[in-house]
């Protein structure tokens, strides 16, 4: 069974590989995804928990290998938000990680926010995400696990402190983010579950008004 929810970009922690800056380059490399599975909150189903699967199948790369911009703290409503792009063809899967190697800008407006990259003050890198697929699986007395099967990372950028695991982008001034088609997948095992789990309840819940 499949159906079609709404969802908005996400974000995930990434980092910058230790002493990867370049300097005659002017680049530096990173780690955009490990696939850890980790705890979100939807308003719609509660809580779940998250895993990125990193696998060529799973992954759409055109957007990185493109040239992919690097944020300032994943702003978008501005060309000085720009502080750099993913070098075209190197965002790649490496030992069940996402990496890409990213061109600093060296524009003047740029400048003393590169510089804090440089020396290493300003550590941190979060990644922006849309969600196209997930296969959903219940799990008896414990949250739900979304496996998200094709997803399709769209920028990276560097911030002052990492993202909350269950931080998606927000729309300026409070505005409702964007969003875009997600694809739920369920077995017929997992429906099944679904079934046995809410009979288990109700027959508890009819236990207790005895």
């Amino acid at each position: 069974m499949t159906e079609i929810i709404r969802l908005p970009q996400m974000l995930r922690d990434a980092e910058v590989r230790a002493g990867s800056f370049d300097e005659a380059a002017n680049t530096i490399d990173v780690i955009w995804t490990t696939g850890a599975t980790v705890r979100r909150f939807s308003w719609m189903d509660g809580e779940f928990d998250e895993e990125l699967i990193v696998s060529g199948n799973a992954i759409r790369l055109d957007r990185l290998n493109s040239g992919a911009p690097f944020l300032d703290t994943h702003g978008q409503w501005s060309l000085n938000d720009v502080i750099g792009s993913v070098v075209r063809g190197t965002a790649r899967l490496e030992g069940g990680k996402g990496v890409a190697r990213v061109q600093l800008s060296a524009a003047a407006d740029a400048v003393d926010r590169v510089a804090r990259i440089k020396e290493g003050t300003v550590s941190n890198i979060s990644v922006g995400y849309r969600i196209h697929a997930v296969e959903r699986k219940e799990m008896d007395g414990k949250v739900p696990l979304h496996r998200v099967v094709d997803w399709e990372p769209w920028e990276i950028s560097a911030v002052p402190i990492p993202a909350d695991p269950g931080a998606q982008v927000r729309g300026a001034g409070g505005a409702k983010p964007e969003t875009f088609d997600c694809r739920v997948m369920r077995t017929l095992a997992d429906m099944n579950e679904v079934r046995r789990i809410r009979l288990g309840m109700q027959q508890r819940m009819a236990g207790l008004g005895r």
